[in-house]
């Protein structure tokens, strides 16, 4: 394995780029798939289920395949290439912003996006704003959010991603498109282990794998936060 002073953890250099690549969750995959091919994209979705099962991989991969400028027809894949694609997986794009609502839950912080939607994109298709553990945000906060969420500019997209939906007001899960996404099958994750231990050039034992599988309870990213400790 390399040792250079780049390192990235197994966790990030090992994220999936493509609907394609996600473990796990396929019939979701599947229906983001062909809503997309349809034409038929919700103005709000919201991703909920426990740590590490790819919510917040889902957002990102949706964004980049909602302002890819390579997609089209069949072609759901986004290309990784085109400008967009780029600046999305850099996090420099200006249309895509991502919110911490576990650091920024005020109402301030949603009348600050609020007055931001009804300008057009800089240089993408669509405006998307993500916000990550969504529960978190104040009551006051999602009051504010409520009827922009219910109607907004034909160019701007939510993407919301929570482990705690039960904290959710109904009015706002309502309004999104909502998927609940499952622990990951340990079977799923050894396969997924072995791979990554292959392409880095590890020895492994599959006892070794499975044991790893069993403590991350169906989360990926435990998983693979813990081989990177085993190696």
């Amino acid at each position: 394995m390399s040792t250079n002073n780049n390192y990235i953890v197994l966790a990030r250099k090992y994220r999936p780029k493509n609907l394609i690549d996600v473990i796990g969750q396929e019939d979701i995959c599947s229906v983001i798939e062909g809503s997309i091919k349809l034409n038929r994209v919700a103005h709000a979705f919201l991703f909920s289920g426990t740590r590490g099962v790819g919510k917040t991989t889902l957002a990102r991969i949706l964004a980049k395949i909602l302002n890819c400028q390579e997609v089209r027809g069949e072609n759901i894949q986004a290309c990784h290439k085109c400008a967009n694609c780029i600046s999305i997986e850099n996090e420099s794009n200006m249309d895509v912003v991502e919110i911490d609502a576990a650091s920024r839950t005020g109402v301030a912080d949603v009348r600050e996006i609020i007055e931001n939607i009804n300008y057009k994109p800089v240089s993408s298709k669509k405006k998307i704003f993500i916000i990550d553990e969504v529960h978190m945000l104040s009551k006051q906060a999602f009051n504010a959010l409520l009827k922009t969420l219910e109607e907004p500019p034909e160019h701007v997209k939510f993407i919301f991603a929570t482990t705690e939906v039960l904290k959710i007001p109904n009015t706002i899960i309502s309004r999104c498109q909502r998927f609940d996404l499952e622990r990951i099958d340990n079977q799923l994750i050894i396969k997924h282990l072995s791979n990554i231990c292959d392409k880095e050039n590890i020895d492994f034992s599959v006892s070794a794998l499975s044991m790893i599988s069993n403590v991350s309870e169906g989360s990926v990213r435990d998983a693979l936060s813990i081989l990177d400790q085993a190696i």
